[in-house]
């Protein structure tokens, strides 16, 4: 398994608008391309706590998205799944089975961090240079292979929960709490973000047979 990180140009519709609007974050915890060719994220977005508001205004007004269903919490995260038919690098991801773990602007475009084996990143980078998309390859290495229980998930998310990890602006960064839980960053990254996707799944699951059972 590898984690890559990708200078690409900024990503187009409700993802650009989080990133160089609103200066947030971008973690993608899943995405899939559905049979119409739309691309469904499943997602964690940071902002300032001032700032959520209007930026779930602004993405209720996209017309680019198809379908969207957001949680706030006090912090300034934004949890939820958003359904569009743009961001060629979004739908190129999803079609070669690599994972977008998270995006963030910069001044020179975005930097998207991907986790893939080596035949889908392959994949992936043939996709893009098909599409005319230019890209720089940051960083490129291999994750180990961690065997992720949901004992050790709920661990570290109770610690990164309690050193303010979570909050915003972070009271501790990644390689920080890495050295807490005594593993390294980009193991720690793949527990969080598996256990944020199996955590936020299972709540909007919930959620949609309560609006089923209300209908």
């Amino acid at each position: 398994m590898l984690q890559s990180v990708l200078q690409c140009p900024q990503p187009h519709g409700w993802i650009e608008t989080v990133t160089s609007k609103y200066s947030g974050t971008v973690h993608i915890l899943d995405a899939k391309v559905l049979p119409d060719g739309a691309v469904q994220h499943l997602f964690d977005i940071q902002v300032r706590p001032e700032l959520v508001g209007d930026l779930l205004d602004e993405l209720g007004r996209d017309k680019d998205l198809i379908e969207i269903e957001t949680i706030k919490s006090k912090s300034g995260h934004v949890y939820g799944f958003a359904t569009s038919q743009r961001c060629t690098v979004c739908k190129e991801v999803a079609k070669s089975r690599c994972f977008v773990s998270s995006v963030e602007s910069t001044s020179e475009g975005a930097r998207w961090t991907i986790i893939g084996n080596d035949d889908a990143f392959g994949g992936l980078l043939t996709a893009l240079d098909a599409n005319e998309i230019a890209f720089e390859v940051i960083l490129k290495r291999s994750l180990e292979n961690t065997e992720l229980l949901t004992a050790r998930q709920e661990q570290i998310l109770s610690v990164a929960l309690e050193r303010g990890y979570f909050d915003f602006p972070k009271k501790i960064g990644l390689e920080e709490l890495a050295a807490v839980a005594e593993i390294k960053p980009a193991t720690l990254a793949e527990i969080l973000r598996r256990a944020q996707k199996k955590i936020l799944s299972k709540y909007l699951d919930r959620r949609s047979l309560l609006h089923e059972s209300k209908d």
